[in-house]
């Protein structure tokens, strides 16, 4: 599949062109990042995504365009910095192909589909993984074909089809089948104040990975997923996301999850304004539709304001009702033409993601191109 894309690439920039043919545009930039961590597991990373953007105007109206780039990446205990080069590793981030008119998109590749209403705790994070404390904003993501149309009265139509992911993508517990195709669609609507969509997707489990982790053998697994999620703008920000998926094991038995995210915020004229959120999020699973014999909740605070031109302070603050634990995250951020540098203390579990595994602080410096 990458070959193809690097195909349609080579192609795109080895054609000719007339001399009344519309000009081509051509972006090289990057990101490179290195932090320090001082946490339950002490680390020193370093990252650097590199981005090629290619334009080729068809017309006033349509041009095709294309995006590669890749993450080298390299990560090592403070006390082995010498396990920097065993580390080191490049993985492609972004390869696509997209064709778009004043109406329509068509992107083919390696990309990022996010949708939904929620900021932080999101039950519709199907395809990413965006950390929101990670001062980066980086997830990995899917191989697929995308499809949006643009009404003329701000109502829009998605339909995807992904293949090729083999690693649990969002909230997703159990993989895919990397052999089988997955398809999907979204339906936003405008309504007054806001707007309210649809979206459903369908996929295949891996069954392996399956009985690995569940009691209950299956041989060819389904997950139908339906959500339904809105946003309005009444003086406050409203939203809610619910999404529930149907994962067949057999003719006779299935697993259920849900989840269920609302939230709202709020900019408080104090000072240069203090925007206020809060979300919280409850996730439930089982054997049937609403009887759950495992429930998770979660809540979530944020505040952040610019505390000068160049200075921005954000705060989040996470509270895990099962455990009846707090969890608290703070960031600095100054930012420059073109650099930028992040400290950020955090209190978190140490099984989450590497950035911000256990307790600690973290110096981050970035510099973009």
């Amino acid at each position: 599949m990458k070959a193809i894309f690097l195909l349609a690439f080579i192609v795109i920039v080895t054609s000719p062109t007339g001399s009344d043919a519309w000009a081509e545009e051509t972006l090289f930039a990057g990101q490179a990042s290195v932090w320090a961590s001082i946490a339950d597991k002490n680390g020193l990373g370093m990252k650097y995504i590199p981005e090629l953007r290619i334009l080729r105007p068809i017309s006033e109206a349509k041009s095709i365009d294309v995006e590669i780039s890749v993450n080298a990446h390299t990560m090592a205990d403070l006390n082995g910095l010498s396990d920097l080069d065993d580390n080191a590793d490049i993985d492609a981030y972004r390869l696509w192909l997209r064709y778009q008119s004043e109406q329509w998109e068509v992107r083919l590749g390696l990309q990022k589909i996010s949708f939904g209403s929620a900021k932080i705790l999101r039950a519709l994070m199907w395809f990413d993984r965006l950390d929101p404390r990670d001062p980066l904003a980086l997830t990995d993501g899917v191989y697929g074909l995308l499809c949006r149309y643009y009404f003329l009265n701000n109502a829009n139509i998605w339909l995807w089809g992904l293949y090729a992911n083999d690693d649990p993508k969002g909230l997703e517990e159990f993989a895919t089948d990397k052999d089988k195709t997955e398809l999907g669609g979204r339906f936003q609507y405008p309504v007054p104040r806001g707007e309210v969509a649809v979206t459903y997707h369908r996929r295949h489990i891996d069954p392996a990975e399956w009985n690995r982790k569940m009691t209950s053998p299956m041989d060819d697994g389904m997950e139908n997923r339906y959500a339904i999620d809105g946003s309005w703008d009444i003086g406050i920000g409203l939203w809610f996301e619910v999404s529930v998926g149907k994962i067949r094991i057999d003719s006779d038995e299935s697993h259920w999850e849900e989840f269920f995210t609302v939230g709202t915020d709020y900019t408080f004229d104090i000072g240069p304004g203090i925007h206020i959120l809060y979300e919280h999020f409850i996730q439930s699973t089982g054997p049937e539709f609403g009887e759950q014999t495992n429930q998770y909740r979660l809540s979530a605070v944020t505040a952040d304001f610019n505390a000068t031109l160049l200075d921005s302070i954000t705060f989040i603050g996470l509270y895990d009702w099962k455990e009846e634990k707090f969890y608290p995250f703070f960031d600095w951020q100054r930012t420059y033409d073109n650099w930028k540098i992040n400290i950020s203390a955090f209190l978190s579990r140490s099984d989450e993601q590497k950035m911000f595994s256990g307790d600690g602080i973290q110096i981050m410096l970035t510099y973009n191109h």
